[in-house]
This record gives structure tokens, sequence and C-alpha cells, in this order.
């Protein structure tokens, strides 16, 4: 069905513009005028259309048999701003051809101006977002139009996955006053789902990729995930938006010296992982060449974080990138997927390592987590001064792991089980079992010398003492 789902838990304080961000949550799921001084941003035009259409103007080109508004606002779901759709579900779907046009905005006094916007969409299917949704400018009250191009699409895998438009270059029309429009087009096999919730027109460029306000925690959080923090200067934390929903993705300790984490710690649940469901969004590094999706991360700002940012040669060596958040358990949404391809979240692992007991052990974390509210993950790698080094192509040495381990707590309402797993990093066991390395967490606390699910309440800590096997 092409309706939109009416369950998502709405985001008290939802960005109303691109420059204007709320806080991360802890929930588990969970005008005109002079020509501006340089580096002074200066908003021409800005909208929210959680409250309404406002000046906007829509122009129905082709309803066809639709009978219905194609571009609306609905207040009942006001958070998904203006909709347009030519669906009426369970495959009912028209031709059509709809516009929402913009007030006219005076570009007289501006040597450049660029549109950005906040938009999420679905049921493009087997097709490309361009083929059904495009942007169009005028400079003649709206006689002619003139073609323009999005961007990017990062939400083009994604089913209503709330995201930025990127910059639109409206510089070719200084001097000028124009128009804008968002045009929707459908046919009677595919008629997708648009939402655009927000916009600004403005002198300078947007810096607004991606939604992450993990830099500002100036304190651990109390996620019943987290680990005992030990180094508070080495943890960093990522957040994102989940379609409409601001939500934690994961957190790390960075190791300086060995250009790994020690650990990562992540909630695991079917949401944000979609795990056997649909609407799955692809993986990042498929989306774009693997070269191009591992990036440094942008919270670890030290020059070997930055340097490492090329990691490409371990596959020459015999060496896959190893994600310690598996990018299969951020399935539910482009942006958290993009975040598991930073630098931070990667380890050398041998090949068959990683593509044998490592895999089989995520799959069957995500198999587990079906039957839970959430699984509360960390998982995390050994390093030391005798580890094995490999090179990045700008010749830092990146340690390769002598171990790695995962620490689970499954949760479901008030119940709570737990697992661990430690696995020497050795191609000796790459193609054996994972459960003959399943101990209790307390045992793994020793083994590692971590303590694990500090946040856990008072009543339960004896699951620690407790094996679940699965």
């Amino acid at each position: 069905m092409n309706i939109r789902h009416l369950s998502f838990a709405l985001v008290a304080g939802l960005l109303l513009t691109s420059c204007n961000k709320d806080n991360p949550g802890n929930n588990d799921n969970p005008g005109g005028g002079d020509e501006p001084q340089k580096n002074s941003p200066v908003v021409i035009l800005q909208h929210d259309f959680t409250k309404g259409l406002g000046p906007f103007t829509v122009q129905d080109k082709d309803k066809g048999s639709f009978g219905s508004a194609i571009w609306k606002f609905e207040s009942a779901n006001a958070k998904y701003g203006a909709q347009a759709t030519a669906s009426k579900g369970s495959g009912s779907n028209f031709k059509a051809e709809s516009w929402l046009v913009s007030p006219e905005i005076d570009l007289t006094n501006y040597t450049d101006a660029y549109l950005c916007f906040r938009h999420a969409f679905a049921y493009v299917n087997s097709g490309v977002p361009k083929d059904y949704f495009g942007i169009k400018v005028s400079t003649d009250g709206g006689n002619t139009w003139v073609d323009m191009s999005v961007p990017q699409w990062l939400a083009a895998h994604s089913y209503f996955e709330l995201a930025q438009s990127g910059n639109v270059p409206l510089g070719g029309f200084k001097g000028q006053k124009i128009k804008f429009a968002f045009i929707y087009k459908s046919t009677a096999d595919v008629a997708p789902t648009w939402e655009i919730t927000d916009l600004v027109v403005s002198y300078e460029k947007q810096t607004i990729l991606p939604d992450d306000e993990g830099d500002k925690y100036k304190s651990v959080p109390q996620w019943m995930e987290m680990p005992q923090v030990n180094n508070t200067s080495a943890w960093h934390a990522h957040t994102s938006i989940l379609r409409f929903d601001r939500v934690r993705n994961y957190s790390f300790s960075y190791n300086e010296p060995y250009l790994v984490s020690d650990w990562v710690a992540y909630p695991l649940y079917n949401e944000i992982s979609r795990h056997n469901k649909s609407y799955k969004v692809t993986r990042y590094d498929s989306v774009v060449s693997p070269n191009k999706a591992w990036q440094p991360d942008p919270f670890v700002q030290t020059t070997s974080n930055v340097q490492s940012g090329s990691l490409y040669e371990w596959t020459d060596k015999g060496y896959s990138r190893g994600h310690q958040l598996p990018s299969g358990d951020r399935l539910g949404g482009a942006m958290v997927n993009m975040q598991t391809f930073y630098t931070s979240n990667v380890t050398p692992q041998q090949s068959d390592f990683n593509s044998g007991i490592w895999e089989k052990l995520e799959d069957a974390v995500r198999d587990w987590s079906a039957s839970a509210d959430t699984v509360y993950v960390v998982t995390g790698c050994v390093v030391d001064a005798e580890c094995t080094t490999v090179k990045d192509h700008n010749g830092n040495a990146v340690a390769v792991p002598k171990a790695f381990y995962k620490a689970l707590l499954h949760r479901k309402g008030s119940t709570y089980k737990a697992a661990g797993f430690y696995l020497e990093h050795t191609k000796d066991i790459a193609g054996g079992d994972y459960k003959d390395y399943a101990m209790t967490l307390t045992d793994l606390e020793k083994k590692t010398g971590m303590t694990f699910f500090v946040n856990l309440p008072a009543d339960q800590a004896d699951v620690k003492n407790k094996l679940t096997t699965f």
C-alpha cells in the first residue's frame, strides 16, 4: 500500500529548518535586501511544511482519474509536511502530474543562491527518484520552466527515510525574480509518495549532511548497551534520523595508537535492522564504490584517523574491512547504514574469518534479535603492542586484532537473557562453529577486562552468570 504508516513516534521539536536541530533522545528505538556580506548566510526564503502549504500553491497538470488532491497537507499527519501521491493503496495507482509551486523570489540583489530541502519518499519500486520527482525554475512568472537537478538522493534506496536534498544552485538566475516548483509524476504502474518537510533558500550553501548530533554529548548517556567507559575522551557517539525519528546509532571507544576502536556498542531491533522485513535499504558500499564508502569518522579529529581513511590495500594481503557494527544490522535506513562505513567501525579481519565464523555469528545475533524488543550489543577487539599490523595507503600502521568478542543482552519486556562470545582471530577457527566459543558475560568480562552493561537493573545482575544458547 502507498498509505503512509501512522505508527512512527512523533519527535518533539523535529527540525523546522535545515539549520535547527533537536537533541538526541535516550529512548531505545529510539527575504530580499542588499547583497549580503561574504561569509554571512542570509535566508531569502524558508518554509516549514509541517505547519501547512503556506504561500505555496498546487497546480494539477494531469489528475487523470485519480480524483483526489495529489499535493496536500494533512493536519493529522503534520510531521510529514507536504505530501504527494497518486495512489489509493493496494496497487490502485493512477497516471498523474502535479506541481507544488513557490511564491515569487526576488534575487535582484543576490550574486548567488541555493535551495535546500528535507524530504522522504517510498514506492519508487525498480525505478529511480528522478523518474517521478523533480524541480523546475521559471523566470517569467510561470510561463516557461527550466529543469534543475537534485544534487543527491541519499534516500533513494530507503523507505520513507528523511534526508537532505543537497544544495540546488540558483545562482544562474541571479538578478531575476523566480519561482520554483516541486514536480510529482506517476504512472498507472508506479505511483510513489513524496514528502517535503521544510526548505530554505539561502545566499550560502547549507552544510547539513548528515543529521548526526553525537558530538553534543558531554557525558556518557545511560544507555543499556553501554559498558564501563574508562576513557571518556576516547568515547564518541553517532546519532541519525531513522525515517522521521531521532535515534542513536552506535557509540565507540577509539584506540588512537592502533587506529581501531576497542569496542562499538549499539542497540539492535527490528525497525533499525529491518531483519526479515521488506523495504530494506541497499548497503552504502553498493550505492557508491567501496573505496568511496569508507570515510574517516568526523568525530575523531586526529591526523592519523583522517590519514587512515584509505584502507583499501588490505584486501591485497588477505584481509577484509571488518565491521564491528555490521552493515547488515543497519538496513533500516540509508543514514544509519552509511555511518557503519566510518573508519572508526572497521578493523582488519582475515578474509576467511570475516566471511566464515564471524559472519555466521553476526547472522545468528540478528536472528536472535527477532524475538526481542531489543538486543544490546558490545562488539570489541583485542589489540596490544604485539599485534601484527597492516598499512593503509598513507603508510599508517593499523593493528590487526588478536581476537574479537561480542557481549549480548536480550530484552523482551522485563525479561533479560545474555550471552558472550570470544573468538581468537586465527584461520584455524574460520570454518568453525561460533557456539563452541560461547561463554557467560561474567567469563567474558574476566577474559577482556571489560565491565559490560553497567546500566542493567540491579535485580537482573545475575543474568551475567547465565549463558543463553541460540
